[in-house]
């Protein structure tokens, strides 16, 4: 689950937000610890946690080893049953550790709240897990330019009179090594609430896509994962991503704050997800 970009991300948006261009003196920067957490119905929660660090500290091995918090206590609670995470250790992912559960799988309706106790510190974040969306329709639609790409389509009606979000992944099977929130993810139904909603899928290619990378190669075997997340999950996908949009130049911020749900003296987010899997053969 995008390890990697929210220790980085919200890294690189706490800088640009208290440095400004010129700034010789800069101010002690406080790190925050950094939840990277979610939980799907069916499935274990996997929970990893990080430090966040100024954009003009060092960034080396060190630095990342120091970044990484493996020595927490972390539990997450559906109301009547409780698990402690248990440590795992994933070489061929960063951070290489991370938190996962053993017993408890989620439950679509339940709510659970996450306990992270670190370093005398508390930090509490409740999520939900929603019923599962449904797509109608899921189709490539040939590039006219460039034969050997396509553009995947889906399309869905969005419940009415209930505020709906939505969270989108793709996984090519034999290329990606797990699922990927494509660009601009997270999908709310401000304006297309209780209507038929179609939707281009642009793979992420960690900023504004080019047309052929964003793309599917034809041979192509899409898994689609269509998500159900809560509010609060929402607003966390939607203010990060829009703020990776701008991260290519580290000094410019959309000026917008990034939402989490983690409370105030964390970053990241705990989000539930309702889950829709989805095959299709590019061809």
């Amino acid at each position: 689950m995008q390890r990697i970009s929210v220790f980085f991300l919200l890294t690189f948006y706490i800088s640009a937000c208290e440095q400004t261009v010129g700034d010789l003196d800069l101010p002690d920067y406080q790190s925050k610890i950094v939840i990277d957490g979610w939980i799907e119905q069916g499935r274990y929660a996997e929970v990893t946690l990080t430090k966040s660090a100024s954009y003009f500290a060092d960034i080396d091995s060190a630095a990342l080893r120091e970044a990484l918090v493996s020595t927490a206590k972390v539990s997450i609670s559906d109301g009547e049953n409780s698990e402690v995470l248990t440590l795992f250790r994933n070489s061929d992912k960063f951070p290489p550790f991370y938190y996962r559960g053993t017993k408890m799988r989620g439950e679509v309706g339940k709510s659970y709240k996450l306990t992270v106790e670190s370093r005398g510190e508390t930090y509490e974040a409740v999520t939900s897990i929603l019923p599962p969306p449904k797509l109608d329709s899921l189709w490539v639609e040939i590039d006219t330019e460039n034969d050997s790409t396509a553009n995947l389509w889906l399309s869905f009606k969005d419940e009415p009179v209930v505020e709906n979000y939505y969270r989108i992944f793709t996984q090519r099977q034999g290329k990606d090594k797990k699922f990927e929130a494509i660009y601009l993810s997270a999908i709310g139904d401000r304006y297309f609430d209780g209507e038929n909603f179609t939707f281009n899928i642009l793979r992420n290619t960690q900023g504004i896509p080019d047309s052929n990378e964003a793309q599917f190669s034809i041979g192509d075997t899409v898994m689609v994962r269509f998500c159900s997340i809560d509010q609060a999950h929402f607003d966390f996908w939607r203010t990060l991503e829009r703020e990776a949009i701008s991260i290519g130049n580290p000094f410019s911020s959309s000026g917008n704050e990034i939402l989490s749900n983690t409370g105030e003296n964390a970053l990241g987010v705990w989000g539930g997800y309702g889950a829709s899997y989805y095959r299709i053969i590019v061809k």
